[in-house]
Formats: structure tokens, sequence, C-alpha cells
């Protein structure tokens, strides 16, 4: 409903496993406002065939997937988000909603330095380069056992969870808070333990910040928005971002 709010994590579970070699197994901006700016709405509908030209070949299910998903309009940024990098690593309870408590571990300045490498070379891929990089990037740590809030207007808000992989069985999750299809603040909760140690943690940040900028599971094509680990970033992923960003007239300026 147009104006309505709402805070989505759940639905983007990026689960363990590998995608089998021989089919697409499940695995596991900002966009213009109003959508139809910049994509066909015709071509997101099941079965759509409108004018998708060059990347018709993806297949309309494909399209239908990752920028739809259960929504009827695709949830896109109406600027470029920020981006805030929590180097406290929190602790992960069930039901906090999007207020989580501090620990007491600490990421490195390296680890932190990965992390915001990682993820604006994502933020490329994932938008076609019509974003070069987040509107602004800071860190903020936290005293131990203080509360804090990880969805902020204007913000992606990513940290390291202590316990999602015990409390969940997943290695992490991206969700965003919308109101009407425009997103208003984006969150990426990873765990603790596999990122901190897995070589295929780059593929984990991508996957959620896709999440974060209004992407969804893709099940019918090999797709870094697969809910499991496992390929980089496809053709199917290179030729929606193309489509889904076209025609975005991006500004530095944040949500207010």
């Amino acid at each position: 409903m147009r104006g309505r709010r709402s805070a989505i994590f759940l639905i983007s579970f990026l689960a363990l496993g590998a995608v089998a070699n021989s089919a697409p197994a499940p695995r596991c901006e900002a966009i213009a406002s109003p959508v139809e700016s910049s994509i066909d709405a015709q071509a997101l509908k099941v079965g759509g065939r409108a004018d998708l030209g060059p990347y018709r070949e993806v297949g309309s299910s494909a399209f239908d997937e990752m920028l739809r998903g259960e929504h009827e309009t695709p949830l896109r940024w109406d600027r470029v988000p920020e981006l805030l990098v929590l180097t406290s690593v929190m602790q992960y309870e069930q039901g906090r909603g999007t207020q989580y408590r501090a620990t007491s571990q600490q990421l490195s300045d390296e680890e932190a330095t990965q992390l915001v490498s990682d993820l604006t070379d994502a933020l490329l891929v994932l938008t076609d380069h019509t974003f070069t990089a987040f509107a602004s990037v800071r860190r903020e740590s936290v005293s131990a056992g203080e509360l804090v809030n990880v969805m902020r207007p204007g913000q992606i808000v990513v940290a390291r969870y202590v316990g999602v992989r015990d409390q969940l069985a997943t290695i992490g999750f991206g969700g965003r808070s919308t109101r009407g299809s425009t997103i208003r603040a984006g969150s990426i909760i990873l765990d603790n333990d596999f990122d901190r140690a897995e070589d295929t943690r780059g593929l984990l940040r991508m996957h959620e910040l896709g999440h974060a900028l209004g992407y969804n599971h893709v099940l019918s094509r090999p797709s870094i928005m697969n809910p499991k680990i496992g390929p980089g970033p496809t053709n199917v992923d290179l030729a929606i971002a193309r489509v889904a960003f076209q025609g975005f007239p991006p500004t530095a300026s944040s949500c207010s």
C-alpha cells in the first residue's frame, strides 16, 4: 500500500551450500523513483515480454524474480545510499527487530577497510556502474552492551553478528525499510565466524548488498542472488542490473 512503511529481513537469508554444476540450485537504488522511469513495468510481469531488447535471452522469469519477487513493483532507492560500517561486532538475537547489542569484539582497521572495498566493488556491479561509490562511508564503534539501531534513514548499515548461524542456520541476510516502493534504509547482517574466516565472504557481502539495494532471490538461473553460496555475478545479473538502472538520475544527497 502506498505510503506504508515496512522492514524486510527474513526473506533474504543466504543459506549454506553450493550450486550444482548441472542446475541452478537454490542458494543462499538507489534506483529511479518512480520505478517506471527506469524499468518498463510490463517487462516485470510474470511471462511479460515488453521491450527487454538485448536482455530478452535472460528470460522474463529471472527479471521478475530478481526485481519484483513477491512485490507488486520493484523496491528501489530514490538516491545514492550512504554506507555505515559498525566496527563493533553485534550480538544477534531473534525477535530484536532492528536493534541489537554490541559485544566487546571489534573489527580491525584492515578488516573494516576490506569490507568497505568489497561492498564498493559490489555496488559498481549491482548498479551497472551507475553508482561509482556510496554517498558517504562512515565507521562507528559503540561500547559493549550498548543497544544499536541498524536501520537508519538514507543508510545501509553493515556489521558482523555473533550467533546468526547458530540461531538461524544461515550465514547472513540483508533487509530494507520501505515507504511504498521506495527503500528508505538498508541493513546487512553477516555471521561473524563465516565473514571473518571464509574465502567466499565476498560473495556473501555482494549477495546481501543486493537485498539492501532491492534485489530478491533468483531460482531460475545461476545468479549472485541465488539463495545458496555459489557463483559470482553472472551475465544474468549484469543484464538485469543494466535494465534496472538505465535512466536513473543519481544524486549525492542522502535520505532525510
